[in-house]
């Protein structure tokens, strides 16, 4: 009996043991991590082939005045993706498009249906506000990682879920549009919860709040997220009412060419 209880002892010191060794291990692996191999991380998160997905934008201003704007939005991967307005009547029918190319810079294309014009965003564009809201045109694309020197910060709780916060300050803040951006992200579904945007000066212009994430078949999306001016009191909400993945996308909708055409291509409700 007393070998017995002997060899459960050794058992569970030795369950002890390797879990200690376990933990160890992850937070070597975690503390070998740089900032870059973490935003590293958040890009190479798996994503649908392709999504559709009904969005509702509103904008509310510093006296707490609001308009609301419906879209639909098409995406292929992390690299293209097509917007048009479905309502209200005065921006109806305007639609946007973006397509990372192999150099990771971002051509932009914007249908304006009043002028009956589809317009380029040149890179001098690319810094200011997406149709009023308070998201920029690079906001609304993807930056490339390279551009950027990243730092660790610090690792904290945030919301009850262990983030790294880290800072990403651009080679060039002139283009970027921000001196730097200080992000949170969840290092268990690797996705932002939070980014400050610091304007050229160095003073804090913009949070984003990624305020629900969901699984949707089996891929993570942010399905609500709030952008806030704290200089000019002006914010933007962006809510996704419907996703669908992997359903197939036309080739056309990301086109410059097919713009024109996005409203067309809408599914019925």
């Amino acid at each position: 009996m007393k070998n017995g209880k002997r060899l459960v002892r050794t058992m569970m010191l030795i369950g002890i043991l390797t879990m200690s060794v376990l933990a160890l291990s992850v937070a070597a692996v975690a503390a070998d991590l740089t900032g870059k191999q973490i935003i590293e991380t958040v890009n190479n998160a798996p994503v649908a082939n392709d999504a559709r997905l009904l969005m509702t934008m509103t904008l509310i201003n510093g006296q707490g005045q609001s308009l609301s704007r419906q879209m639909w939005s098409w995406k292929q991967g992390t690299t293209k993706t097509a917007l048009v307005f479905l309502a209200p009547d005065d921006v109806k029918g305007t639609a946007f498009l973006t397509i990372e190319l192999p150099d990771y810079s971002n051509d932009m294309w914007l249908y304006l249906p009043s002028l009956g014009l589809t317009k380029h965003i040149d890179a001098n564009s690319k810094t200011q506000n997406f149709m009023g809201s308070d998201f920029t045109y690079d906001d609304m694309g993807h930056r490339d990682i390279n551009d950027y020197d990243y730092k660790i910060l610090r690792e904290e709780t945030y919301d009850g879920n262990h983030v790294y916060v880290i800072q990403a300050t651009p080679h060039d803040p002139q283009e970027a549009g921000y001196s730097h951006m200080i992000s949170w992200i969840r290092d268990d579904i690797w996705k932002p919860v939070k980014v400050e945007y610091y304007d050229l000066s160095g003073k804090l212009e913009k949070i984003q709040t990624n305020s629900k994430i969901e699984k949707i078949d089996g891929y993570w999306a942010i399905t609500d997220m709030t952008m806030e001016n704290v200089q000019t009191k002006h914010k933007t909400i962006v809510t996704m009412t419907k996703i669908e993945v992997n359903t197939g996308v036309p080739a056309e909708v990301f086109t410059s060419d097919g713009l024109p055409k996005l409203l067309g291509l809408v599914p019925q409700q």
